[in-house]
């Protein structure tokens, strides 16, 4: 390699799986591009998108050809430096490939490339004829002169035609122009706009013309197909209009409106701040004003108006000239967040989430990037969000599990948050009722300034918490010794029907029943490719596994012995919605679940219909206890407190109280009392004792004292490493590898490997290595000798779950 070819090597982040960046050559005759700049490179068969990255680039391996840079795509940086740093370091800390971070953070529309032709070069005047496939594509550019992929596809058929065009490419025999390489852009839409006169003679025999002009003229602006076609206005009727010159065709960005995905518009009373919420706002803008970064826990119990101390940051943060994102941990929560920033802040407001159309992410992420919003408002996702003068990060139930994602990439957005705030000076604030036990510590240790929120900003205290003992609670015949509504629970749910009043019933199970059950010989239908027996679902009769997602229609006889007593085992929630029928008929109610939430706006339709009445009672899974206000509701009942307490993970009495308390947090928020039922089979349980009396911190100083005791977060640090095999014996020796070629790490402390609690999911063996310790660059080092191996594990950095 010459020192010239050196000097022209440039990094690139790619939108792949590849462990690593990429490493290209710059043409001789292309300046060097900055940081973030888009470009064009080929990369297999294929052409990519790709950003530049900081730093210098790694050579190629030895014995392998280094590729030039197809194109320069922005004439100035699309993403910051900052920015792509930030993906890197989040990659490098989580183990995850660079390019799965830039598909989390950038829209996959804004990565693809417009469509290039093929031109045939010079050289492929009089070349030697080739052979197979590439010599008849060849041919055929010869004969064009130019043809885009998809024309040579719809002309030769697709199959080899990308390899082909690759080698060809190689070769020098064909190229594309620089200027056929565009990068792409959010969707345009189309409108037609009047040019000519209602009454031009050419229409006279064209009443439908005539007509669609006229309502053009009358409307005075461009408008859409939809808008046209109440006036008889069909493709072919806009087609000759702009072909006589008498309407004209505009192409615009696809708006996007973020007020569009917000719940309905709801009279509110003027908001009178508590000299809580004022100091709490003034300790924030002091620290923007600053313009140096800051931590904030608001530590607010529920109700305590932490959404009202959001907004007033996010207007000092404006009034600064600076901009701020807001995080919720569900996107069923996004829709009465986006209706209180819209009512605050106007149309500079942009929704980001994965619910959205890839048009309608792609130009609300367009807006973000061009400085046209003050605020962008979503889920985990949102936290990568492009704004050029980020002031506040806000994260709203900061406790949540939800922030870190399950799937690679596995990162967090909570601590992207504080890594991103830190490189731009900025505000994070973390606002919780049931702070997690890592920033209860942090708060204690001074990592993060605590501001309390004590009380409701109305007079109404806090709902009366009822703890209903299911011990001494008959079970109803047919329930197999389990009770879904307690007698003291139905009464006081009728009670609020009786008043007018609304209620919530939170059963923290989706489906009709966990399980299946042959009565005869005890099959119990498990996935057969999971450990974990199916879940009965009547919407659609059929046994669903909801870790792989394979199901089968619900059987008539049992495979196992024929037998038809088939009898559905336990509760989930379209079970609950049976059983709320029966026992109070007439009582309009909506279910909030996963299963609705997956639906396009089923989340925002649902909390519509119990936010205006039509619905009475909300039933669902713990999607009804986070961070939602319905006056009206004053009455909530928790079916199984204890549900989560079973689970192998040492997180299990911190879900269930943040459970608990959240969801008696959601009633009595009005001018009425509250009152939450949490049936229980262990009241004397610590995190339901608490719960019941909505005392964190004496759930806290037990759990803290639990945590140290056994070097748990957050008194350390946690990798798991999960190999999995599709025999046993396999993942259990690549575990003992594993564990072997880390053990020479000092301050590591192994749990392990032992098969994990759900040992077979989707067909394969799963075996795991819990890694402790109370050093971040010890951790690092295992990682980095586990990624290594021959046989690498699944690694997930400060895991949420250990199943």
């Amino acid at each position: 390699m010459t020192p010239d070819e050196t000097a022209r090597r440039v990094a690139v982040l790619l939108p792949t799986g590849f462990p690593q960046l990429a490493t290209y050559l710059l043409p001789s005759e292309m300046a060097r591009p900055e940081p973030g700049t888009r470009l064009a490179v080929p990369f297999g068969t294929r052409i990519l998108t790709g950003l530049v990255a900081p730093g210098e680039a790694v050579p190629a391996p030895v014995g392998t050809t280094e590729r030039e840079v197809l194109s320069l795509l922005d004439e100035s940086p699309f993403l910051p430096e900052s920015f792509v740093g930030l993906l890197l370091r989040a990659s490098a800390y989580y183990f995850a490939a660079p390019g799965e971070l830039l598909r989390a953070a950038v829209p996959g529309r804004l990565l693809e490339l417009g469509q290039a032709s093929f031109v045939p070069t010079n050289r492929s005047v009089g070349a030697e004829p080739r052979e197979g496939r590439s010599a008849e594509v060849l041919a055929a550019l010869v004969e064009a002169g130019r043809a885009t992929q998809v024309e040579l596809s719809e002309r030769l058929g697709s199959r080899g035609l990308a390899r082909a065009l690759r080698a060809l490419l190689d070769e020098g025999l064909v190229r594309i122009p620089s200027e056929e390489m565009k990068a792409a852009r959010p969707p345009l839409t189309k409108s037609w706009v009047a040019r000519g006169a209602a009454g031009d003679p050419r229409l006279a025999r064209r009443p439908k013309q005539r007509n669609a002009l006229s309502h053009l003229v009358a409307l005075g602006r461009p408008a859409s197909a939809t808008e046209l076609r109440v006036a008889g206005a069909t493709p072919a009727v806009l087609a000759a209009l702009v072909k006589d010159g008498l309407v004209a065709v505009v192409e615009e960005e696809r708006p996007a409106d973020a007020a569009a995905h917000a719940l309905p518009v709801r009279p509110t009373l003027p908001i009178v701040p508590t000299s809580a919420q004022r100091e709490a706002v003034e300790a924030i803008r002091t620290a923007l004003a600053g313009g140096v970064e800051a931590r904030f826990l608001l530590d607010g119990v529920t109700g305590s108006g932490k959404t009202e101390v959001y907004l007033a940051a996010l207007e000092a943060s404006i009034a600064l000239g600076r901009q701020g994102i807001l995080l919720v941990p569900e996107i069923a929560l996004a829709p009465g967040l986006i209706r209180r920033v819209v009512a605050r802040f106007g149309k500079r407001v942009a929704l980001l989430h994965s619910g959205l159309s890839d048009g309608e992410r792609a130009a609300a992420w367009e807006r973000t990037r061009r400085g046209e919003v003050d605020a962008v408002v979503g889920p985990r996702s949102a936290v990568f969000a492009p704004l050029p003068r980020l002031g506040l990060i806000v994260v709203d139930e900061a406790h949540d599990a939800s922030y870190k994602q399950a799937e690679a990439p596995r990162y967090d957005a909570r601590t992207v948050a504080r890594v991103r705030a830190h490189g731009e000076s900025a505000v994070l604030l973390l606002g919780s009722a049931t702070p997690s036990m890592e920033q209860e510590q942090s708060a204690r240790d001074g990592g993060l300034v605590r501001l309390v929120l004590p009380d409701r900003p109305t007079a109404r205290g806090r709902a009366a918490v009822e703890v209903v003992d299911l011990r001494g609670e008959p079970a109803r015949p047919g329930d197999h010794g389990r009770v879904l509504f307690a007698s003291r629970t139905i009464e006081l749910l009728q009670g609020a029907f009786d008043r007018g009043e609304q209620a919530i019933v939170l059963l923290n199970r989706r489906g009709f029943s966990p399980s299946l059950l042959c009565r005869a010989c005890g099959h119990d239908f498990r996935c057969g490719s999971c450990s974990v027996a199916r879940t009965y679902h009547r919407r659609g009769e059929r046994l669903l596994c909801h870790y792989c997602g394979d199901f089968v229609p619900r059987p008539r006889a049992c495979p196992a012995c024929g037998s038809e007593v088939l009898m559905p085992v336990g509760f989930g929630t379209e079970r609950l919605a049976e059983r709320f029928e029966e026992v109070f008929p007439g009582i309009p109610y909506a279910v909030l679940d996963r299963d609705a939430a997956s639906r396009r706006g089923g989340a925002a339709r649902v909390l519509a219909d119990f936010e205006s009445g039509t619905a009475k009672a909300l039933l669902g899974t713990q999607m009804v206890a986070k961070g939602h206000d319905f006056p009206n509701a004053t009455v909530l009942a928790v079916l199984d407190a204890d549900a989560l307490l079973s689970f192998p993970d040492f997180r299990s009495a911190e879900r269930t109280f943040q459970l608990v308390t959240q969801a008696a947090g959601r009633v009595g928020r009005g001018e009425r009392p509250g009152v939450v039922a949490v049936q229980t089979a262990r009241p004397e349980h610590e995190a339901i004792a608490a719960a019941v009396a909505q005392d964190h911190p004496r759930f806290a100083e037990g759990e803290l004292r639990f945590r140290r005791t056994f070097s748990y977060p957050p008194f350390s640090h946690l990798l798991l490493a999960l190999w999995t095999g599709k025999e046993l014996p396999d993942a259990e020796a690549a575990a003992r590898i594993g564990r072997a070629a880390i053990t020479s790490i000092p301050r590591l402390r192994l749990l392990g490997p032992a098969p994990a609690p759900l040992e077979r999911l989707k067909g394969v063996y799963r075996v795991q290595l819990l890694i402790k310790s109370d050093s971040r660059e010890a951790l690092a080092e295992a990682g980095e000798k586990l990624r290594a191996l021959d046989v690498p594990p699944r690694l997930d950095r400060d895991p949420q779950s250990l199943l």
